[in-house]
């Protein structure tokens, strides 16, 4: 701040003489002193003798009098050797040294207040020290603070240039704890504070970086395991099998390629066939996974070279290396079939100098995903990513978060009550909404089935944007373990009216059938829709429209059509004057009216044309004059003024000029003439009335200067508008509307620009098109994180996202539903090592979410740490029935709160015949034992039956969803066959049949009507009917009584599988709103062993049993 620019002091102007020439600009702060009743200036070290000058307002012997008061004082004026000063006298004065601490508190409400362009700690410093500090020599700076009588001694009330500042001591320092626009009032006394006064940092990060903390630190790790380490070992480990693979299929030298029958296959040809015979052996002796590739390059992979470190390797990524499927080992042809990888064509690699190249098997995927893990990893190890207390509460350590938030934002808000059933969620919903947006770092949110976690997720969205000043563009990443959960949760964000932009997708083969339709697609029409609507019923955009229409008529127009544009801008201006209050600017305004004065018709300015040659004869010349002069004069007065006569609206002939024809018609010709006068007019009347020769459409054209203050018009109107809250948001939904019109490209090009959320898997969420949209040089950093489904993505994967969160970093899943997936063979390569410890082992087995709400609550309880967890408590997924029965046996049983059911039976009715009032059922299915299909179990009695209730169904009820799971893949594809049959004829192959597919009738149009598949293609989803097929029968002498703990928990999950999984079985339960039918042995059911394997399954054939189910 300058010294001038602080507006609440009373300013007094005295005036000075100075004689010395004085180099000094306006505005620049001086210094005034006396010595022996002499006056003197100081300005930059250099300092002037003045005389003071009694003025109309005050005396030099008063001047001089505040001199003597220490005032400051600034020059405002210098007139030649005149020095105007002005300045003030604070009330008092104190020395002191002040550092002023600044937290992510006061900085999120200047980013919040668009302020600074984004939460960052010295963009805050370096605004809070222009708004509040006069610089002064010597690193030392002034500021202004306002004193109260009553006012506590540990308080200080800075004011700036246009705000106060509250600061209060704590703890022995001095911190920012309120910013606000109001000025002081009533009776207070100006103090003046000079000395080593600075804004410092006090962050979390800040406090972090400290001896203190990596001491506590390693202790925490030495005594509790380093979680972070355990998962670096994962990924090394990962990385050293995928390596191990790769060397037991080793390297395939090539010499030459040729394309294939179709475009993207290709031949590469080899010289021995021996070499190729040995690769096919390796190749089929291979476990490969799906859709494995191999690679093409011209040099040996460095993975593949023995004499390098293993963990080393693969960090600097090929991304232009030749991938392919291999479709066709030909050893006899001497050649390999291949399927190029990308979408647009390229040749082989090969030296042509050479003519080789080399084939491996490509780890390419495991290597980009080995490079976003380490890269996030090392950034939160380091402290390096944007959050960095998140170190430390992934080992389980307190972190000194700041326990205040200078602002409370509620959850509230016109968009946001429209998002929940009847405008309001529930209390929980509510609280996880606020803790959220309040949130200083984690926020932790539990959402069991049908609990509406993905309204909370869209409200947050919602929400931030709304409350965030600073640009929201891709401020928000939303993100997921896999591809179809971002899809579920990206589906229902709409943030200003505007869609989340999907970035990266699942690859799909050519043959793969596409599902679903395009997004950017479904989400166009029902955007323009909405703000069509959201336009038409505020007419701003309308008049702003025409009045952009008109004033290019202007433009262009003819005579009549300019003069009705005129009119039809004036009727808008008029109309934006009274319903908006914008008015034009004061020049426009003036140039608009003289402008729009009536103008000459085209007959009227044909005639005058006609003038020109008359006008031309005036005499100028003595000589001539005599002649006939007089009578010229004359004829051109009268003509002008019978022209004034037709037109009234015009000025023909101004009345100055007329008084000169008439003083030359009149004119004393004894005298001396002197033509001046005349020649004068007559110059001005041929210019004036000088033919226009250029053709019709181009004499219509407006000149320059008259369309630049068209244009300067619009941009008036527009600049006004923009200061409007609700008009600036019209114009953006307007631009956005218009920008929807165009292709799907354009569309999807215009939601990258405008969208607040860009949503990708947790692995893509670093990848190259998050890259390229976030437009930064190396780490990609969000404000806002927001990952759904939490509990189900590998803490590798879920890192990656984590690192980037600089703001808000919002888990959101259930730790009681599907855990995430590890690699039993890396698993055992890690416990076998020496070092291994059991705590290692649990942290693995362990989901990042739960340790997360494990971890918060302990530090909550014993550290008093803020509130990071909650947990949603209201289901309206299912009948109240089956609500109550999931919240007994998955989540109170394991010292959880209770689930509410949020809707009434009555919701639920289904009306399906043979289950009229019933919302479960048992069937039991005893003639049959599990058998093997592959690698899995299968059980065809209960897959005909089901294909068979299931088809019988949805051909009773079309308007209803059935949801088909097991636990087994070769249940699966048993299922899918017995829907295949002739009498059923609910499947094609390994597809539904194009009957059952969608829903077309009912109130869920267009939703997935029939889905087959195991336990992980089901959460997140839910369907009317669902039937669950147990698949697993006991032998008839099975027992575990005899046995001890160990053997019996190993036998348990032998007879068991799957269902012994209680995060599964919760899903698997819970996946149904109306109706849930389970199929199975009824012995395994009531085996007194059951009860201690799975005691949900007794539970649920107990309530089939009774008034709200059936056994059959």
């Amino acid at each position: 701040m300058k010294l001038h620019e602080f507006k609440l002091a009373q300013l007094q102007v005295i005036q000075a003489e100075c004689l010395e020439k004085i180099d000094i600009s306006e505005n620049h702060q001086i210094y005034l002193f006396l010595e022996d009743e002499q006056c003197y200036l100081e300005f930059e070290n250099n300092i002037y003798p003045i005389e003071l000058i009694s003025t109309n307002s005050i005396t030099a012997s008063s001047a001089k009098e505040l001199i003597k008061q220490n005032g400051l004082w600034f020059l405002t004026q210098k007139q030649n050797t005149t020095l105007f000063l002005s300045g003030f006298i604070p009330d008092a004065d104190t020395f002191l040294d002040l550092d002023i601490a600044v937290d992510e508190a006061i900085t999120h409400v200047l980013a919040d207040d668009g302020k600074i362009a984004q939460t960052d700690i010295p963009l805050a410093i370096d605004w809070l020290t222009e708004e509040f500090l006069v610089g002064l020599d010597d690193s030392k700076f002034m500021a202004f603070s306002a004193f109260y009588s009553n006012q506590s001694e540990r308080q200080i009330l800075l004011i700036g240039q246009n705000h106060q500042l509250e600061i209060n001591e704590i703890k022995g320092y001095w911190q920012v704890d309120k910013i606000s626009k109001k000025r002081p009032r009533g009776n207070y006394r100006l103090v003046l504070l000079q000395g080593k006064l600075r804004f410092k940092d006090r962050s979390i990060a800040k406090k972090m970086d400290n001896f203190a903390h990596e001491i506590a630190l390693k202790e925490h790790t030495a005594q509790h395991g380093d979680y972070i380490e355990v998962w670096k070992q994962y990924s090394n480990a990962q990385w050293e099998d995928a390596v191990h693979r790769a060397n037991r299929i080793n390297y395939l030298k090539y010499c030459a390629y040729e394309s294939a029958h179709k475009t993207g296959y290709w031949y590469i040809y080899v010289e021995d066939r021996e070499k190729l015979l040995d690769f096919e052996k390796k190749w089929d002796s291979l476990d490969r996974k799906k859709d494995e590739q191999v690679q093409l390059s011209l040099n040996i992979a460095d993975w593949l070279d023995n004499q390098l470190d293993v963990k080393e390797t693969g960090l600097n990524i090929e991304k232009k290396s030749w991938r392919a499927e291999i479709i066709q080992i030909e050893p006899q042809n001497k050649r390999i079939l291949l399927k190029f990888a990308e979408k647009r064509d390229r040749r082989p690699p090969l030296d042509q100098d050479t003519k080789q190249g080399f084939l491996c098997l490509s780890i390419f995927a495991v290597n980009i995903q080995r490079k976003r893990q380490q890269e996030a990893l090392n950034l939160i190890i380091s402290r390096r990513n944007p959050m960095p207390s998140l170190h430390a509460l992934l080992q389980g350590i307190e972190v000194e978060a700041p326990t205040r938030s200078l602002r409370k934002e509620k959850w509230k808000s016109s968009k946001t009550k429209a998002l929940f059933k009847g405008g309001r969620p529930t209390i929980k919903q509510q609280e996880a909404i606020e803790q959220g947006l309040n949130s200083s770092d984690l926020t932790i949110i539990i959402g069991p089935p049908g609990t509406g976690k993905t309204q909370v997720i869209t409200a947050l969205q919602q929400r931030i944007s709304e409350l965030s000043h600073e640009s929201i563009q891709r401020s928000i990443l939303l993100t997921s373990y896999q591809h179809d959960a971002v899809d579920n949760v990206v589906d229902r964000s709409n943030v200003m009216g505007i869609a989340g932009l999907r970035v990266g997708g699942k690859i799909r083969n050519d043959d793969d059938e596409p599902t679903g339709v395009n997004t950017i697609e479904k989400w166009a029409t029902p955007i323009q829709k909405e703000l069509n609507q959201l336009i038409q019923n505020n007419d701003f955009i309308s008049l702003y429209r025409n009045l952009e229409e008109h004033l290019l008529k202007l433009r262009f127009g003819s005579i009549e059509q300019k003069q009705k544009s005129i009119f039809e801008i004036q009727n808008i201006l008029d109309q934006l004057t009274d319903k908006y209050k914008i008015y034009l600017s004061h020049d426009l305004k003036q140039w608009w009216e003289k402008f729009k004065q009536p103008k000459q018709s085209l007959s009227i300015a044909t005639k005058m044309m006609e003038l020109y040659p008359l006008i031309y004869s005036l005499r100028t010349k003595n000589a001539s004059f005599v002649d006939d002069g007089v009578q010229r004069c004359r004829l051109v007065l009268a003509s002008l003024q019978l022209l004034q006569q037709q037109d009234a609206t015009q000025t023909i002939l101004l009345a100055e000029e007329q008084k000169v024809l008439e003083q030359f018609i009149h004119l004393n010709m004894d005298e001396e003439i002197d033509f001046s006068p005349l020649i004068e007019l007559k110059n001005k009347l041929i210019d004036r009335y000088l033919p226009d020769f250029r053709p019709t459409h181009l004499q219509r054209l407006l000149d320059e200067s008259n369309c630049l203050k068209l244009d300067h018009i619009l941009k008036d109107i527009n600049d006004k508008a923009k200061k409007l809250k609700t008009l600036a948001h019209l114009m953006i939904l307007d631009k956005y509307r218009y920008r929807l019109m165009t292709s799907t490209g354009d569309i999807k090009e215009t939601i990258a620009h405008y969208t607040a959320v860009l949503a990708a898997t947790c692995q893509q969420a670093a990848g190259n098109a998050m890259q390229d949209l976030k437009a930064i040089d190396k780490n990609i950093v969000f404000e806002n994180v927001i990952v759904d489904e939490a509990a189900r993505a590998t803490p590798l994967d879920l890192m990656i996202p984590m690192a980037m969160a600089k703001r808000r970093l919002i888990l959101v899943g259930d730790h009681r539903q599907l855990p995430h997936m590890l690699d039993d063979k890396i698993e055992k390569v890690l416990t076998q090592k020496e070092d291994w410890k059991t705590v290692q082992s649990e942290m693995l087995e362990q989901s990042l979410f739960q340790r997360l709400v494990e971890n918060m609550q302990r530090l909550e309880e014993e550290k008093q740490q803020p509130q990071r967890v909650i947990m949603l408590d209201t289901q309206f997924r299912m009948h109240p029935i089956l609500g109550d029965f999931i919240s007994q046996n998955f989540y109170e049983n394991h010292k959880l709160p209770a689930i509410k059911s949020g809707r009434p039976e009555t919701d639920f009715i289904h009306a399906i015949s043979g289950y009229e009032d019933s919302v479960c059922g048992f069937k039991c299915i005893q003639d049959q034992k599990q058998q093997r299909l592959g690698t899995s179990w299968h059980r065809s009695s209960e897959a005909e039956w089901i294909a068979q209730e299931a088809k019988r169904i949805l051909d009773e009820k079309p308007e209803l969803s059935v949801g088909v799971i097991s636990f087994y893949s070769g249940q699966i594809q048993s299922i899918f066959k017995a829907m295949e049959d002739l009498q059923v004829g609910l499947t094609v192959g390994n597809k539904i049949a194009e009957n059952y597919r969608i829903i077309s009738s009912g109130k869920n149009i267009g939703d997935e009507r029939l889905r087959i598949g195991t336990v992980d293609a089901f959460q997140g989803k839910e369907f009317d009917v669902v039937f669950v097929s147990l698949v697993r029968t006991l032998p008839k002498d099975f027992s575990v009584e005899e046995l001890d703990d160990i053997n019996k928990d190993e036998a348990l999950t032998r007879a068991y599988g799957f269902l012994r999984v209680d995060n599964r079985l919760n899903v698997a339960l819970s996946r149904q709103r109306s109706l849930l039918i389970v199929t199975g042995d009824h012995e395994l059911v009531v085996h007194p062993a059951t009860q201690e394997a799975v005691p949900a399954l007794p539970a649920f054939l107990k309530l089939c049993g009774g008034q709200h189910g059936k056994v059959f």
